[in-house]
Parts: structure tokens; C-alpha cells; sequence
């Protein structure tokens, strides 16, 4: 049951790992594989927030949780300690992502196409299931190292 949750934790995690990578450094190909979002399908400030700032440190953060899983799957002692700080990562990002495209549509903004934001909340989901599940392995491991 570990390694199947691993695996899919490293896949979801790598899955947004590479496609912030896309969309940062390069963003026709996020664009044509559905990554990102056309330019003109959203606000100019939040596509340069998402695309620049926020797509920056995403690529330099979120390889931590896909990171943990994997040393979980290995059996190196470390991964707890990756699944905490990496989990923290995915909890925070796709809730700014989600609240974002809320705040800013209830004001009259655009947040992209409804198709393409529907998908991105299903992400932002499985990414938050995610985080958490690895969070409480770290903490039920590290109780038992405490204990044992």
C-alpha cells in the first residue's frame, strides 16, 4: 500500500513539477499541451503572476513532495522530512491557485476557460489529497521512531 501511494505521489507530483518547468521556461509548449493557459484567456496580472512569480518558485519548490515519495518508496530515512516541507508546498500553492480564480472571476476577471479551470481545480485536489496523505505518513512515521 506504501509503494502504490508513493507512486502515485511521485506521478501527480511530477506532473506539476514539469508543467510549472513548461510554463516558466517554456510556455508554447505548456501552452499546446494544455498546461497553461493562452495569454489572452486571462487576466494580464495573473498570467504574468502565475506564468513569472509564482510559476518560479513552484519550479523551485514543488519537486520536494514527488522527492519524499520516491524515498519512501526506496526506504531512505530522510523522506519524512521532505514529506513535511514538500507536503506544506502542496497544500499552499493550488489553495492560492484555486482562491485566486475565485476572488478574481467574482470580480469580473478572466481566470481561462471554464474546461480548463475545472481541470486545474481537479489538480489542485489531487495535489492537496496528496500532500496530506504524505504528511500524516511522515508524522505516523516519525511518531514510530519515536516510540520504537
Amino acid at each position: 500500500m506504501i509503494t502504490m501511494i508513493g507512486i502515485i505521489v511521485m506521478v501527480v507530483g511530477l506532473i506539476c513539477w514539469i508543467g510549472q518547468s513548461l510554463a516558466v521556461f517554456a510556455l508554447p509548449t505548456a501552452v499546446k499541451l494544455g498546461l497553461f493557459e493562452p495569454e489572452e484567456e486571462v487576466d494580464q496580472s495573473m498570467y504574468l503572476f502565475e506564468r513569472l512569480s509564482q510559476g518560479t518558485m513552484d519550479v523551485l519548490l514543488t519537486w520536494m513532495l514527488p522527492l519524499s515519495a520516491f524515498l519512501m518508496i526506496i526506504g531512505n530515512s530522510h523522506w519524512p522530512l521532505f514529506a513535511l516541507v514538500g507536503g506544506g508546498v502542496y497544500l499552499y500553492f493550488p489553495g492560492v491557485f484555486i482562491i485566486t480564480r475565485l476572488i478574481l472571476k467574482k470580480r469580473g476577471k478572466k481566470v481561462g476557460r471554464p474546461s480548463s479551470v475545472r481541470i486545474a481545480y481537479g489538480f489542485g485536489s489531487v495535489w492537496i489529497l496528496s500532500s496530506i496523505t504524505m504528511i500524516i505518513l511522515a508524522i505516523m512515521e516519525l511518531q514510530g521512531r519515536a516510540t520504537g
